[in-house]
Parts: C-alpha cells; structure tokens; sequence
C-alpha cells in the first residue's frame, strides 16, 4: 500500500540531494579556478591546525584549506574514515594533512562499540596500532601528498606520556608508509630543558601565548606557527605546491 511520505522525511531527502549537489557544484567551482584542495581532518588539534591553515593562506586566492576534522574524537573509538570520504566527496583533494590522538589519552580501546583493552596496555597498544595501519592504508589509496602532524608535548607528566605512547605507534606505522610524511612538533613546543614550553616566539619573532589552558591546544598563534611549519613543508613534497607557492605572510 502507499505510504505517503512525512514533510519532515521530504525535507531530510530533499536536504540530503541538495548538499550532494552544492558539494559537487563547489568542486567543479574550485577545479575550474584553477585552486588547490588541502583537506585538513582529525580531532580538536587538527581542527586547530585547519584554523591556523586558514589564516596562514588567507589571502591566497589559489588555495582552499578545507574543514574536515571534528572535536572529540579518536582512534580508540573510531576508524575516522569517514572525514576522508566527505572530503574526497566534497573537493578535488591536492593534499591531506591529519592531526589526531589527543583525544585518546588514558582512553580504554573500544571494538564494536565494547570496551576491549585498558590504555597503556599491550593490547591497547597492539589494537591502537592496527587501527592507525588500517587508517593510513585507506588514505594511501587517494594518492595524494599526506602531512601527518605529530602530537606536541603536554602540560602534564601523564598527557606528555600519552603523547609519546601514540606518536610512537604513528612513527613505527609511518615507516612502512613512504607516503606519509611525519611532521614532528615535540621541540617547536618544549625548552632547551624539554620542558612544557606555553610561550614561544610568532612568525614576527614576539613571543606570545601559544598553548591555551587546558595544555593541550593552541592559541590562534601557536596555530599559525604550526600551520607555517606544514605549509613549508608540504612545499617541499608536493611539486603542485611548490610550483604556485610565494612567500606567506599571516
């Protein structure tokens, strides 16, 4: 029998072909300008990151920096693939860059939705690292130049160790992976002592604010250094960059 269908479930469809078809309008837009896609994703930090992107290459009318990453989120909960497809979905990507991984300090690794291994475990650490393999794998496949940002040193003792438990499980999947390229921020971020460093020097050589209070994130200026740092050296690996890159200026 014919069920007619809710205003409600009409608006949803109508809503859902309507975003398909302006994500398809907009790469056709930004491929026929001649710009250049850096797709940003991952949790908070990567949203950070997407933030000082944006600032960093505002005035560069050649370059989109999309908005892929989302707060709260992390490998011992999920597999993140689908940022990497609503942003192949969305743009013609010339570039991936992630940051993730402070979301999941001291988290218990989840598996289909159940708890499975405590953090800081061997098996934690064994699940954490089939998650990350399976991840980079799956964004090898788009063939594009990838800039992996590796996590900073933390406020505290315990953050800083969760820290250096995850980057060193990125590291070791990295080196199977030639197309990865780690962007390591643990000495942008500490002393000459190794210490948590909250202040440091802008791209004008002032020395400002760069983490915030939590002694995880950044400032909007620590963000910019750190976007400066990717942006250099996604030049470096990416001859598409290279060849339209100028000087930037925040």
């Amino acid at each position: 029998m014919y069920q007619p269908i809710s205003g409600f479930a009409f608006a949803l469809i109508l809503g859902s072909l309507l975003l398909v078809v302006s994500d398809t309008t907009a790469a056709a837009e930004d491929q026929k300008a001649g710009r250049r896609t850096i797709s940003v994703v991952g949790d908070s930090l990567g949203d950070g990151l997407w933030g000082g992107l944006s600032v960093l290459l505002r005035h560069r009318r050649d370059i989109k920096v999309y908005r892929g990453a989302k707060n709260s989120v992390g490998f011992a909960r999920a597999n993140l693939t689908k940022q990497i497809d609503r942003a192949f979905k969305r743009d013609n990507v010339d570039a991936l860059v992630v940051m993730v991984g402070g979301n999941d300090d001291r988290q218990t690794f989840f598996v289909d939705g159940r708890p499975a291994a405590l953090f800081g475990t061997e098996k934690w650490s064994k699940l954490y690292s089939e998650s990350v393999g399976r991840y980079m794998d799956y964004i090898c496949g788009k063939k594009v130049p990838i800039i992996w940002v590796l996590l900073p040193i933390m406020r505290t003792k315990e953050a800083s160790d969760a820290a250096k438990l995850v980057n060193g499980i990125i590291e070791d999947a990295a080196k199977d992976r030639p197309e990865i390229t780690l962007v390591p921020t643990w000495d942008l971020t500490a002393d000459a002592n190794g210490a948590y460093m909250p202040y440091f020097n802008d791209l004008h050589g002032k020395k400002r604010l760069m983490r915030t209070s939590d002694g995880m994130h950044f400032t909007e200026p620590g963000q910019v250094v750190l976007a400066d740092w990717v942006w250099k050296r996604l030049q470096e690996i990416a001859p598409v960059f290279r060849t339209i890159a100028v000087s930037v200026k925040p």
